[in-house]
């Protein structure tokens, strides 16, 4: 059993063999296709029984509320994630959130603060590049506006999250069990390929933004900082196409789509929130809080570890024998 590991290595607790890897990877994909399949049957179904009609497209109502359906079912990646690290590869769950064992609610507010002001800033340098500013002018109802809001504010950040455990948490740690930047380049690669093949630039914006969360995540040793920068450029986004009316019409583009100029905006920001977290890390550090971690090594899930797994109830079983 090793000792001091740091985040992407922590597929390797419990019962880890080089195959097991992309054999969890496999679960997950089956999990959780088998999850939306069945959640999406049952939509279907309810809008059959209630007199909608069903189209080629098996949309299961008007274009918002398929917008929202597929925002949330991305949630649903969290606890698939999680149920698949404890039960095939028999780690604590808790690794998935951070070294710690669990989220750190006070850095993920801090990461939050900063992953905000950040996002502000880019979407006006958006506006600027674009001269978009006529595009973010509230064009339906105020009282519709605010509820699509507050529905937002709840979905986004779940759909976020559910991405950021499955892409920084378990695909980092899976394939940096192999090695570091294994889970570093194959975990961004894997992020930019599921948006789509887009523009080129496009696609240099995810991959190059999805290496810079996932080495923010090995060096803050927790889903925490990815999951607010991810959360709140989501947020500033969907935002901005609820004002526009954006959400009642069906649209497939999405950050692979993203031209040039946009990029450069893109991957500033992704530099900026580089640069303030780790200025924000190097303060905590400084003060070392109760709620920071001394290190980014996995001290306290270890040794829980270490109590459930094979290889330790073994070495105990030997040992009271002597």
């Amino acid at each position: 059993m090793e000792h001091g590991l740091t985040y992407e290595r922590l597929a390797r607790l419990g019962f880890h063999r080089w195959w097991t890897p992309p054999v969890a990877v496999l679960a997950v994909l089956f999990v959780a296709a088998v999850t939306a399949c069945g959640l999406a049957g049952v939509a279907l179904t309810a809008t059959w029984a209630r007199g909608g009609e069903i189209d080629d497209s098996a949309s299961v109502g008007s274009p918002l509320v398929d917008n929202i359906l597929a925002l949330a079912s991305l949630a649903l990646f969290i606890p698939v994630t999680l149920g698949v690290a404890r039960l095939v590869q028999r780690r604590p769950a808790g690794t998935l959130h951070s070294v710690a064992g669990r989220l750190r609610w006070r850095w993920f507010a801090v990461c939050g603060g900063l992953a905000v002001a950040v996002a502000a800033l880019v979407m006006g340098a958006l506006v600027l590049v674009y001269d978009g500013a006529s595009e973010l002018r509230l064009t339906i109802d105020p009282w519709r506006f605010l509820g699509l809001a507050v529905l937002l504010v709840v979905v986004v950040p779940l759909q976020a999250a559910g991405e950021e455990y499955a892409a920084r948490g378990f695909l980092l740690q899976a394939l940096g069990a192999y090695h570091r930047w294994v889970g570093i380049i194959g975990s961004a690669l894997a992020f930019a390929l599921l948006h789509g093949l887009g523009t080129w630039s496009g696609f240099v914006a995810l991959f190059v933004g999805a290496i810079i969360w996932a080495v923010l995540v090995i060096r803050t040793g927790g889903l925490e900082v990815s999951i607010a920068a991810h959360a709140a450029t989501n947020l500033f986004a969907f935002l901005a196409t609820a004002a526009a009316g954006g959400l009642d019409t069906a649209d497939d583009t999405t950050a692979a789509d993203a031209p040039l100029g946009a990029t450069l905006v893109l991957l500033g920001g992704d530099l900026t929130y580089l640069a303030c977290v780790l200025a924000a890390l190097r303060l905590v550090a400084r003060h070392r809080p109760r709620w920071m971690p001394a290190s980014r090594t996995a001290v306290g899930v270890v040794a829980d570890a270490q109590q459930h797994s094979p290889q330790t109830t073994a070495t105990e079983d030997a040992n009271s024998r002597r």
